[in-house]
């Protein structure tokens, strides 16, 4: 029997593991162990803050998400408000600052005008 990588056993057989899905199990888990349910963007928002500050490439990260240059550029400048909610407070700075020498990269990078 062949089933997809990430599959899960129904009543009706095996399914493939669908992004809705996925969400809608961790949901299920999160409320029942009196966690709050977390929108799909929430986990796009987490996996790029994570390979930012990791040093990823931004121009990587906005392949990766299939994001224009400004759609990227818009989203990242919001992570005043984001980044709170989504790092811990034991953050090194210097990594920090690199996310930002990054972004100004890019913003060079694809000619895009500063605001």
């Amino acid at each position: 029997m062949y089933t997809p990588l990430f599959s899960f056993k129904t009543p009706s057989g095996w399914e493939p593991l669908t992004k809705t899905s996925f969400i809608s199990h961790c949901n299920n888990v999160w409320v029942q162990n009196s966690f709050p349910s977390m929108p799909r963007h929430a986990f796009c928002i987490r996996g790029t803050t994570e390979l930012l500050l990791q040093g990823v490439n931004p121009d990587i990260i906005a392949v990766q998400g299939r994001w224009t240059s400004q759609a990227f550029l818009d989203y990242w400048r919001q992570v005043e408000s984001i980044l709170p909610l989504f790092i811990s407070s034991s953050i090194n700075i210097d990594r920090l600052q690199n996310v930002d020498a990054s972004m100004t990269v890019f913003i060079r990078h694809h000619s895009i005008p500063q605001t």
